[in-house]
């Protein structure tokens, strides 16, 4: 096995976002340069294991679902437990990707897109189950039923469903409509993906510009960025981290430790994932229709 070179080395071949000057400044670049920090070393020493880059993903998986799952206790360390594996799923969401690149750079190659799907995977079941497991946990100590159904509008709203009907009619309309395939009206489409209203992508700009989307205005296609990295995979594991730390010091100070009977740190969680993503959904299916409509 080649040598690995030194963090300082790693960085500059395979960092990711946070570290360049012309990146954008929101949320969720703010948080890569600190998570980077970690995460850097974290892949150094993977490099010295024979693990590929997808068998780290797979590992960050495993680790979030099984800290996910240790949601639904109502004891103390379990849910310490719980927060511990959740970070550690959240840090290696990272370094992934940087293995990903040392090894492509090691070979003189470029990473394929099969690694980039088993990510998008972890980060959509990471916290459907981890919402699911949550809301549970909470139920059975305060026996809320409105909790289940706030938890079940987050997890289908996580799961992309609105966003998976859109990419099954596109596919089916570049299947079967090849006068659209190379049209700018179809690329926008496609592009917007990425959020945003897809009128105003300048379809001639550079990687970047066309990753990033384009904002518009009124409710429909207002980007709210910052938002977005709170309440999805990864940065969701920060906030959910924050409500449950609640419960756990409020339960302490009541005396009732190692049982964790508060429940309002995780409840107000749930009810606000519940309305977030209610209108979230309603807006995404909204923005879905009128893109497809406008492909004739």
């Amino acid at each position: 096995m080649a040598s690995v070179p030194s963090v300082r080395e790693l960085e500059a071949i395979c960092g990711g976002e946070g570290r360049g000057d012309g990146e954008p400044r929101d949320f969720r670049f703010a948080y890569a340069v600190l998570v980077r920090k970690i995460s850097i070393r974290i892949t150094w020493l993977l490099l010295h294991t024979r693990l590929s880059a997808n068998g780290v993903t797979l590992l960050g998986i495993g680790a979030g679902i099984a800290g996910a799952l240790m949601l639904a206790w109502n004891d103390f360390w379990p849910l310490v437990a719980a927060m511990v594996l959740l970070q550690l799923s959240f840090i290696v969401d990272y370094s992934d990707g940087e293995v990903a690149r040392y090894r492509a750079h090691e070979r003189g190659t470029v990473t394929d897109a099969g690694g980039a799907y088993l990510d998008w995977i972890g980060h959509y079941y990471v916290p459907a189950v981890a919402i699911g497991a949550l809301a549970f946990g909470a139920f059975l100590e305060s026996g809320h039923d409105w909790l289940m159904l706030a938890a079940l509008v987050a997890i289908l709203s996580i799961v992309r469903v609105a966003y998976s009907a859109r990419d099954h009619v596109l596919l089916g309309l570049f299947r079967d409509r090849p006068d659209l395939r190379d049209s700018p009206e179809f690329m926008r489409a496609v592009l917007a993906r990425q959020g945003g209203d897809p009128d105003a992508l300048d379809l001639e700009g550079d990687y970047a510009a066309r990753r990033a989307g384009a904002g518009g205005s009124g409710w429909l296609w207002r980007r709210r960025t910052n938002l977005g990295q709170v309440l999805v995979f990864p940065g969701f594991v920060n906030l959910l981290c924050v409500f449950v730390a609640i419960d756990l010091l409020a339960s302490a100070l009541a005396g009732d430790y190692p049982a964790v009977t508060e429940t309002a740190g995780r409840e107000i969680l749930i009810a606000l994932l519940g309305v977030v993503h209610l209108v979230h959904q309603v807006r995404a299916g909204a923005q879905s229709f009128e893109i497809l409509r406008r492909l004739r």
